[in-house]
């Protein structure tokens, strides 16, 4: 499991917006949502790079912020293979196109402009939870 979180200065709710705007935005047979729990918890099941995956976020109401978390799950051996293929540099694209959405919402949610990922902070990181 990949799991990344960032701080974002917005309530649950704007955030919970946010995530289920795009969500309705985007080709309804790419994805589907396995749960939904307004305003904190959404898991969606979809296909990255032709692999099957479950991201699954959560939002934290903090004091001046809230945090939101991403986890994505591989559900495919095929993952494994390619990471085992690739010395462990195959999760480092799933772990950019993690950064990157959650810095495009933070973005969006905070100043209304695009992001590059670089300019980025994630505020935790976990590395395998396996």
């Amino acid at each position: 499991m990949i799991e990344k979180a960032f701080a974002i200065n917005a309530k649950p709710a704007e955030i919970w917006s946010a995530l289920w705007q795009d969500l309705s935005a985007g080709d309804k047979s790419l994805f589907a949502v396995e749960h939904s729990n307004w305003p904190s918890h959404l898991t969606i099941q979809l296909n990255l790079a032709g692999l099957p995956v479950r991201l699954t976020y959560r939002i934290d109401p903090r004091e001046s912020h809230s945090e939101l978390s991403a986890a994505l799950e591989p559900l495919s051996a095929r993952y494994w293979l390619y990471q085992a293929v690739t010395l462990g540099h195959f999760r480092r694209n799933y772990e950019m196109l993690l950064v990157q959405g959650l810095a495009n919402l933070k973005q969006a949610l905070e100043n209304d402009a695009p992001v590059n990922s670089e300019d980025a902070v994630p505020i935790a990181r976990t590395d395998d939870v396996s």
